[in-house]
């Protein structure tokens, strides 16, 4: 689903953002992209949409009368990004209801009912679930609660599905969407996210160039078009606002999407619902996809500031490997800090198998140790887990993990054990803890690897993974 489908967060239009609740340092006011003024030529008049009481007719006018505005941006996109439209990028209205069942069915193609079970079972053993969730129902939730608009690589066509209140905010989303079509005829979003061909780490850091580079672009153009003030000074607020974005916290995009979906007038009730229920949805599944758009707008700006759109069309031609790498650029990406592949023994029948790479290290240290979690997950250099069935029916996780240094593994493996009392209430903060099901987590640090069994009757099990793990 994830890899076929490209949301417009609410959130990547927002000119509005909120501090972190406990920042390392105050990050600096956001400053807005100012609109232009009202005697500007179309496209760039702000009109507010009438107020009155919304019916699906004139929601489907609304519409039509948004979509007449978006091929005028094309010619303006193509000069900023220089890259030319082949062809315009079809457009069409979707009903709420007709997004959710698009939605649905996507979801359900990667995640059937037997699948859902299985990955939300062996989510929850390693700790990335605090409880068993429906994963399907809740990764249609996420998508649903971000669309005001998308781009389907399939169908190679721009689908409106909620008209915000002014021009200004339509052709912010529009311009967004459109750029995913640009890059779509250039560089192939099919191929470049391809269903089945990649771990989920590196899904994840792809999602980031892709939607990164859409806001990014999408911020240079509406702050040139607005006829604010020279190039210079524009690249400066809009590296002050990328910044401010890419140091808030999860919690706070999460309410500043909620705050911008307040501006969709068409959301309708299901999805306006589906968008104030936002802070339910799990970090494991709500962090790759918020910070695709604002810490991938980080990366994209990196690439620009080192070699201009060259720069930045080269990372479709060469993605990143990992989250490590978009989520730290300036070190990581530029030069390239190439992840460690690893490989598990085969010790059980797998449920699934994956890499959880940076950001999902950091999601779980978030999950159960807050204030770990930059520390811990920091020093990434590759990972693999598995989870297996047991002839009992229980389930163990295999996790084998390698750092840059010795010292980032012993903070890792200090904060992992930090993490299994509040997981277990009453475990012990040690390798051997009870996990209440009749199992223990086992732990052993190694140099500058970590290797975790979760859920095994005996220290064997992770004698076993210890000696059969590769990492190269």
């Amino acid at each position: 689903m994830r890899a076929v489908v490209l949301v417009a967060c609410l959130a990547s239009v927002s000119c509005q953002s909120r501090s972190s609740d406990a920042p390392a340092k105050q990050p600096p006011k956001p400053v807005p992209v100012r609109p232009a003024p009202a005697s500007a030529v179309d496209p760039w008049t702000v009109k507010t949409v009438d107020a009155g009481v919304e019916t699906p007719e004139s929601r489907k006018q609304h519409a039509e009368t948004a979509l007449a505005r978006v091929h005028g941006l094309e010619p303006k996109l193509a000069e900023l990004r220089g890259l030319a439209f082949k062809q315009d990028v079809p457009t069409e209205y979707q009903t709420t209801h007709e997004f959710q069942v698009y939605v649905h069915r996507e979801v359900a193609k990667d995640l059937p009912d037997a699948k859902t079970k299985e990955m939300t079972a062996a989510l929850v053993q390693i700790g990335l679930l605090a409880k068993p969730i429906d994963l399907a129902a809740m990764e249609e939730h996420a998508m649903v609660t971000q669309a005001a608009a998308y781009y389907d690589p399939a169908a190679k066509k721009f689908f409106l599905v909620a008209v915000p209140d002014s021009d200004l905010l339509l052709d912010t989303i529009s311009v967004h969407e459109l750029d995913h079509g640009l890059q779509d005829q250039y560089f192939d979003l099919r191929k470049f996210l391809p269903e089945g061909k990649l771990d989920d780490d590196q899904a994840t850091a792809r999602r980031f160039i892709a939607e990164g580079e859409a806001t990014y672009t999408m911020l240079m153009f509406m702050a040139r078009a607005s006829g604010g003030p020279g190039a210079v000074l524009v690249d400066k607020l809009i590296r002050r606002q990328i910044e401010t974005w890419a140091a808030m916290d999860l919690r706070a995009l999460v309410q500043m999407s909620k705050d911008q979906a307040g501006m969709m007038k068409s959301l309708g009730p299901d999805l306006a619902k589906s968008v104030e229920a936002m802070d339910d949805i799990p970090p494991t599944i709500s962090a790759p996809l918020f910070y695709a758009y604002m810490k991938g707008a980080l990366v994209a700006m990196t690439a620009y500031e080192r070699g201009g759109w060259d720069a930045v069309n080269a990372l479709f031609k060469d993605p990143p490997e990992s989250t490590e790498q978009v989520l730290h650029p300036a070190t990581k990406l530029y030069p390239r800090e190439m992840p460690h592949k690893v490989t598990l023994p085969k010790l059980g029948t797998e449920l699934t198998t994956n890499v959880m790479g940076e950001l999902q290290w950091w999601v779980y240290f978030n999950l159960w140790k807050p204030k770990l979690a930059d520390t811990a997950s920091a020093g990434w250099g590759g990972d693999r887990f598995a989870v297996i069935k047991r002839k009992d029916g229980k389930l163990t996780g295999l996790l084998a993990t390698i750092w840059d240094t010795p010292q980032d593994a012993k903070e890792m493996y200090d904060a992992y054990l930090a993490t299994l009392p509040v997981r277990f209430p009453g475990a012990k903060p040690a390798s051997g803890a009870e996990r209440g099901d009749g199992t223990k987590v086992f732990v052993k640090l190694d140099g500058s690897k970590v290797f975790i069994v979760d859920g095994a009757d005996s220290e064997a099990t992770l004698n076993d993974l210890v000696r059969g793990a590769k990492l190269d």
